[in-house]
């Protein structure tokens, strides 16, 4: 009797203990999902990503959230007839750019540009300011080790190590490069592109050299804030290039530093085209790099003036492209739906990117040009022209 006592006893403490412990999941699992669920409605989003309520809580809601300014936001939208809360806190966690390779040159006896030359921008803030860390002269020939480093307000921070070289002559430009000399492969195409720099062109030796296509300056910004106006060779060289059977597109110099600029440029390359046939494309060519940190432009917005330009001359029925070197495509230019027209002088590019026209050289050689030309490489599969 006693050991049946016992065993009922040690059964009863035994599972009682393990009720308690379970009772102790359950409460603890409980607490987790409250914690689980309160922090679910806390979310953190990069600053000018696009993103919808969708995105963020899987509820079917496409409302886009206003990424456009750092800092906290409480958004209510309603769902399944029941109002629902989530707090958003847009953040920078990008780090700034600074426009430098392994060395920068600077000739002796020259004006000292090296804050023109090096570009210093944040996606988001607009003051940004690159500081050298280290001693360096600029009377001395010779090469000195320095570092220059940026940090924005949000305190991302960029360093680059650099050398900085004083030196007695410019490098020598590259050599000359006769397109006799140049085999194509498949699917490619040479291309010129030409402006009132090349003068009187031969259009018909052009053609018989073996160029069918050709970009041409349509017109440019005469300065900062100043007026466009048009090639003084464009009129000749669109007529007598389309006469002798060679395909044209056409780009715009621009000079702009915000989009009521660009938007009045925009417009004036639509209303001049009107007056003449394009068989390729119509291209932003903003290459006024040196100004760049004086305009005081966040990288955001810099894309959003250039795309501005290309949806005016896109809605308007022209195939838009944007024209770029390889460093600034990579690091700073970000418009990707619109075609690229890249510029690397080199011999094999190693952009990995989309692009539909590459200029690989400012050194060309062509019959009927009685100077050197920009010679592209038209990837003409690509695109139907």
């Amino acid at each position: 009797m006693k050991k049946i006592l016992i065993y009922i006893f040690l059964f009863v403490l035994l599972t009682g203990c393990d009720n308690n412990e379970k009772k102790e999941e359950i409460k603890e699992t409980k607490v987790e999902e409250i914690e689980e669920k309160e922090t679910s409605n806390n979310f953190e989003v990069e600053v000018y990503k696009k993103t919808t309520i969708k995105e963020l809580t899987g509820d079917e809601d496409l409302k886009e959230i206003d990424t456009n300014k750092l800092g906290n936001q409480i958004i209510k939208y309603e769902y399944n007839g029941n109002i629902k809360e989530i707090n958003v806190n847009v953040v920078d966690k990008t780090p700034p750019y600074i426009g430098i390779g392994d060395h920068y040159s600077h000739i002796i006896n020259t004006n000292f540009t090296f804050e023109q030359d090096v570009i210093c921008v944040d996606n988001y803030d607009k003051d940004i300011k690159c500081n050298i860390i280290g001693d360096y002269k600029i009377d001395e020939l010779g090469e000195t080790p320095l570092k220059i480093e940026a940090t924005d307000k949000s305190g991302n921070k960029t360093e680059k190590e650099f050398n900085l070289r004083v030196i007695e002559k410019p490098a020598k430009d590259n050599e000359n490069i006769d397109i006799k000399n140049i085999k194509l492969e498949d699917g490619v195409a040479l291309m010129i592109d030409v402006s009132k720099w090349q003068k009187d062109i031969d259009w018909k030796k052009v053609k018989e050299s073996g160029i069918n296509y050709a970009m041409m300056r349509l017109g440019t910004q005469k300065g900062i804030d100043d007026e466009s106006v048009l090639d003084a060779y464009f009129d000749t060289n669109i007529k007598e290039a389309q006469k002798n059977g060679i395909k044209v597109g056409v780009y715009y110099y621009s000079y702009a530093n915000d989009k009521e600029d660009i938007i009045k440029q925009a417009n004036w390359v639509v209303e001049q085209l009107k007056n003449y046939k394009i068989d390729l494309f119509v291209s932003l060519d903003w290459e006024c790099w040196k100004y760049f940190n004086g305009f005081n432009f966040n990288i955001h917005e810099f894309n959003e003036m250039g795309r501005e330009f290309l949806n005016i001359i896109s809605k308007n029925g022209y195939k838009a492209m944007n024209y770029g070197s390889k460093n600034y495509l990579e690091n700073i230019w970000d418009i990707e739906e619109y075609d690229t027209w890249l510029a690397h002088y080199t011999d094999k590019t190693n952009y990995s990117k989309k692009y539909i026209i590459w200029q690989f050289t400012d050194r060309g050689i062509v019959p009927g040009i009685n100077s050197v030309v920009d010679l592209n490489y038209f990837y003409y599969n690509n695109k139907e022209v």
